[in-house]
């Protein structure tokens, strides 16, 4: 190798560390998954729930539904019976049903921002009647804020469920 040839690969390296150096507390906690300064992981917190997913009021309610969209209906009502989860902390409900529907291998299709929820597997709103459609419970409480804002905590205990009527 010639003298030419040598500076200009010594020239490359140190080019090269100039440019990595800043970014390098970045990178290393990037691939390591610990903070730069502090050595602490930079992983969110992991948490447990479960969620499940119920469609037994079409059951219910089988006049208000085509037949063709109750041949496609789990009898028992459950499109997802109660699943854990665990969860990095933060994640919010429809988080959760993505995650367990991707496991039972059902889609969810949503619309909007804050995403309302249109679709889970079969069932979409609409498919009993005009008012019917898919709504949450967070331990037992209904709640009036969209799924993708509304996050989870330890325990907590996730049920959607598809209503022909709010009455």
């Amino acid at each position: 190798m010639n003298k030419k040839t040598r500076n200009l690969i010594i020239a490359l390296v140190l080019l090269v560390i100039l440019l990595v150096e800043p970014f390098w507390g970045s990178i290393k906690s990037a691939v390591t998954g610990e903070d730069a300064q502090t050595g602490a992981s930079t992983e969110a917190p992991q948490i447990t729930c479960t969620v499940a997913v119920s469609c037994q009021t079409v059951w219910e309610n089988t006049n208000l539904v085509e037949q063709t969209t109750l041949d496609l209906l789990p009898e028992d009502g459950w499109m997802i019976r109660e699943t854990e989860l665990t969860v990095p902390e933060g994640t919010t409900v429809l988080e959760t049903l993505q995650w367990a529907a991707q496991e039972a291998d059902l889609a969810v299709v949503t619309s909007g921002a804050p995403a309302f929820v249109e679709r889970v597997g079969d069932l979409a709103n609409g498919d009993a009647g005009d008012v019917s459609g898919w709504t949450y419970t967070v331990n037992g409480e209904a709640i009036m804020e969209s799924a993708a804002v509304q996050t989870v905590s330890e325990g907590d205990q996730v049920v959607w469920a598809f209503v022909c009527t709010w009455e």
